[in-house]
């Protein structure tokens, strides 16, 4: 009887995690699945290059394109998600993209009037 309801109890807590598992698993996105923090920016976009050896934060515009370079590496971001944020560079950087602790301050958008 008790191992019953263990059972029950366990299952009934199962299925009532599962639904969660999905925000968890996400990240830090919207439901449609872009970014919070923006997106890699598109060819031909003004772009403003930064080293990441020089440096260990930078402050942005929100809607600005920014090129990362670390060594040889470097990917392309565009700060137009939320904005009044900050992200390191390790969550928005592709696979693989070796840098150290980096902090990125976007800007208010325009468009936000509070």
């Amino acid at each position: 009887m008790q191992s019953t309801r263990r059972l029950r109890t366990a299952a009934l807590v199962a299925l009532s995690v599962v639904p969660f598992l999905s925000f968890a698993a996400s990240g830090p996105e919207f439901r449609n699945g872009q970014s919070i923090y923006g997106q890699p920016a598109t060819q031909g976009a003004p772009v403003r290059v930064v080293d990441l050896a020089a440096t260990d934060r930078l402050n942005v515009g929100y809607g600005e394109s920014v090129v990362f370079r670390s060594g040889a590496q470097q990917f392309s971001w565009t700060f137009n998600g939320l904005d009044r944020r900050s992200v390191d560079v390790s969550q928005i950087a592709p696979a693989g993209f070796a840098s150290k602790p980096f902090a990125v301050h976007v800007g208010r958008s325009p468009s936000n009037r509070h």
